[in-house]
């Protein structure tokens, strides 16, 4: 696993982040123990969750992997969202029917969709702030995040002053050790422009035309955690079927060091050239399953001409 060390943090982490969204609610706890254990093992030290995640249970179940490895590894956490409401009888019948969930996409897809599905969100205050971070600290069982997050944070929210020192007083405390936005690329360049306390930024990975922000994070000494690198709208799945139509330019991704079937082709691709964007920053990824970890962990280090195949390709 290749490190990097991360501005903003003053840290040195793996380059890929182990991102826990799924962990107890798509995940059940037992799988999602051992996908983190995995994972470590394979030299990923950075874990992305949230007070929402996995329906609320993630921040938990994280804690309980991290308990006897909390200083071998880094942990963001954020503020922002709540999950939905769980009652009990909801919580057992979530768990009954995760098996079926879990292989019928149909029904996943409309479960995702449904409101009671839905994470709440809830304004960024600065007794929100505090209130948040301290619930995230029992479930997670440390006394400190390395960084916390303002979840889906808009740029105006970082002229606010109440809540920027409220976030300050959280590093004075030692409760966290950088402060980061987790949003949009424009809330990401305003964080860049503004200074302040906010040292890390987490966004969607760019399109080649927005990539100079990696640039501009650097020369502010922010460092840059970046996620959906195979596509939100669905780039992996669309090259694939590329490659398995034509041959021959699945033949010309294996010369320039991207080889294996369809799908293993187009994910290191895609994965080479987000860290060719972000060398110095972290890439989020799904790790819960055995491919995933095996397509994710075992793709090549960045090659110079990822980037440039990639526009080559029109992707």
């Amino acid at each position: 696993m290749q490190r990097i060390f991360l501005k903003g943090l003053g840290a040195e982490t793996s380059a890929l982040g182990f991102g826990c969204a799924s962990l107890g609610s798509r995940v059940s706890e037992t799988a999602g123990l051992a996908a983190l254990t995995a994972a470590f093992d394979a030299g990923v030290g950075w874990y992305d969750i949230a007070p929402a995640y996995g329906a609320g249970a993630a921040e938990a179940i994280l804690g309980r992997f991290v308990k006897t490895r909390r200083d071998s590894v880094q942990i963001c956490t954020k503020v922002g969202l709540l999950p939905p409401p769980q009652s009990a009888t909801k919580r057992i019948l979530r768990s009954a029917l995760r098996p079926v969930v879990n292989v019928a996409k149909p029904l996943r897809t409309a479960l995702r969709g449904s409101a009671a599905s839905q994470n709440r969100a809830i304004p960024l205050t600065p007794e929100g702030v505090t209130a948040s971070i301290e619930g995230s600290l029992r479930r997670l069982g440390t006394d400190h995040v390395d960084v916390y997050a303002l979840h889906n944070a808009a740029p105006e929210d970082l002229s606010n002053d109440a809540l920027l020192r409220a976030l300050e007083d959280l590093l004075t405390a030692g409760k966290a050790r950088a402060i980061a936005v987790a949003g949009g690329i424009d809330t990401a360049q305003a964080a860049i422009a503004a200074g302040g306390p906010v040292r890390v930024v987490q966004f969607a990975q760019p399109p080649a035309a927005q990539e100079a922000v990696f640039a501009a994070a650097a020369a502010a000494g922010i460092g840059c955690v970046t996620h959906s690198v195979f596509g939100i709208g669905g780039a992996l799945g669309h090259l694939t079927a590329r490659l398995r139509a034509e041959p021959a330019l699945l033949a010309r991704l294996a010369a320039a060091g991207f080889s294996g079937p369809p799908e293993a082709a187009a994910a290191a691709l895609l994965l080479a050239r987000a860290r060719e964007a972000n060398g110095a920053g972290v890439i989020l990824l799904s790790m819960f399953s055995a491919r995933s970890r095996e397509r994710n962990l075992s793709a090549p280090a960045p090659l110079s001409s990822a980037a440039a195949l990639c526009a080559d390709l029109g992707i």
